[in-house]
């Protein structure tokens, strides 16, 4: 039997006993325990350890599983998570919350999993109008140059980030968590599946995208473009 059609809990326990038998937690999570698996979806662990010098993201093959580990001690753990939430990302919170302990020394994984379960209940903070404002400009921006554009290379790379941009500006808008890739599409399907759909369908057709575009735009307080000024606080 070809080991990637394993369960894969009791494939991430195997592997939690014999790679990361001194860690405190172990989870397993992501797409492969779900009925979203794919033959590519791979095993995302989140592992605690004793404290350590540095965390760090380890991706390898095991029992021809792919796995993505993200190996840490609890102090930089929770700064990740802390991290991830304030900016509406709910990645790695999720992954602990949703997951499944394949290893928990000293109950830390399930009080993690309970505080990761609340703060995702909870939602995101609102945006700031300076948040809001960010958004609307730069989706302002990239609807001008969309419709000034003729090169079908440009329109192609300028209409792939509009929909990415005009995803964000409705999950911003919408207080709802933000994603990334198949995430992006999946969290926009979770606040308001018919934007969702109505964004795939354009995403081939530029003038229909932009229309879409437009729509969301126009919901999260319209254009944005001539006299907006923001103070830039970078340093190069």
């Amino acid at each position: 039997m070809d080991p990637r059609s394993s369960e894969p809990v009791a494939a991430a326990g195997e592997l939690a006993s014999r790679l990361f038998a001194d860690a405190r937690v172990v989870v397993v999570g992501g797409s492969g325990l779900t009925d979203r698996r794919t033959p590519t979806s791979d095993l995302d662990l989140v592992v605690i350890t004793e404290p350590r010098d540095a965390p760090y993201r380890h991706s390898f093959r095991w029992e021809n599983w792919p796995v993505e580990a993200l190996v840490h001690d609890e102090q930089t753990l929770r700064a990740y998570c802390a991290d991830n939430l304030a900016r509406r990302w709910p990645g790695i919170p999720r992954l602990i919350a949703e997951g499944v302990l394949v290893a928990d020394r000293d109950g830390l994984g399930s009080r993690l999993q309970a505080e990761m379960r609340k703060r995702l209940t909870a939602g995101p903070a609102a945006a700031t109008s300076g948040e809001l404002d960010a958004q609307r400009y730069e989706l302002t921006d990239l609807l001008d140059d969309l419709t000034g554009a003729s090169d079908p290379a440009e329109i192609a790379f300028i209409a792939a980030r509009v929909l990415t941009k005009t995803a964000q500006l409705a999950l911003l808008a919408g207080q709802h968590w933000q994603g990334s890739g198949k995430w992006l599409w999946r969290e926009l399907h979770d606040h308001d599946p018919r934007l969702a759909e109505q964004l795939a369908a354009a995403a081939p057709d530029a003038p229909r995208l932009g229309a879409v575009a437009r729509t969301v735009l126009d919901r999260a307080g319209g254009p944005l473009w001539d006299s907006y000024r923001v103070t830039d606080p970078r340093r190069p």
